[in-house]
């Protein structure tokens, strides 16, 4: 999708970084009031959005000049919770533009659509299934690393498509959507069996796991 290196008009840009400016010090402040992150969850956040960097420049250009990738926003969401990620898609999102060749100027508006869409959405979803839905790690799994990624994947990619075609009317082809969406159930897919290996063999690093409320200790006979 193009939207990365697309030329917005700079006075939508600005509007878009005034958007996005108390966003990203709201979770700022919020993750100083909280537990900070340990050990390997301090490796993996950054590993983790330094890896979204890289994936972000890879992605398969079509004969109609329409390009894909995959996001990897929803997995990370799902992992850190809304305000760690955010600040982690964000720090991503500096990293590919400064490798990447990307444009500060629409840093703002990919920030609203990378990291700040993608975090609120996914945390949403998270609070209804664990409101609505049996409590107990089967549900967590599927549930939030199979449909959640799904929903928060597709509405990203769609999000894109529409933002890119609103900025450069003919660049991008609202067709484009279906073939989004299409590459969203491969992600949601890849995501959640990749989030299920997190949950199992090292539950300690997925901060939106809570061991006490999925996987409680039985009671005695």
């Amino acid at each position: 999708m193009h939207l990365l290196q697309a030329a917005v008009p700079p006075h939508w840009a600005i509007f878009f970084w005034l958007l996005l400016a108390p966003l990203a010090l709201h979770s700022f402040s919020r993750v100083r009031a909280g537990p900070a992150l340990q050990g390997g969850q301090q490796h993996l956040w950054l590993a983790g959005a330094v890896l979204l960097a890289w994936l972000w420049t890879l992605q398969s250009k079509t004969a109609g000049g329409a390009a894909f990738g995959l996001l990897g926003v929803a997995f990370y969401s799902l992992v850190f919770g809304c305000h760690w990620a955010r600040l982690g898609l964000l720090l991503a999102l500096t990293v590919h533009a400064v490798l990447g060749g990307g444009h500060w100027l629409n840093f703002g508006v990919n920030g609203l659509l990378l990291a700040t869409v993608p975090t609120w959405l996914a945390s949403r979803l998270q609070r209804e299934i664990e409101d609505r839905l049996p409590k107990n790690v089967f549900v967590f799994v599927i549930g939030h690393g199979m449909f959640a990624t799904l929903a928060v994947t597709a509405t990203t990619s769609a999000l894109l498509v529409m933002a890119s075609w609103l900025i450069q009317p003919g660049a991008a082809d609202l067709d484009q959507i279906a073939y989004a969406l299409l590459l969203a159930w491969g992600e949601a897919l890849a995501s959640g069996m990749l989030f299920s290996a997190l949950v199992i063999f090292g539950p300690h690093l997925v901060l939106t796991y809570r061991q006490d409320l999925y996987l409680p200790p039985r009671s005695g006979l």
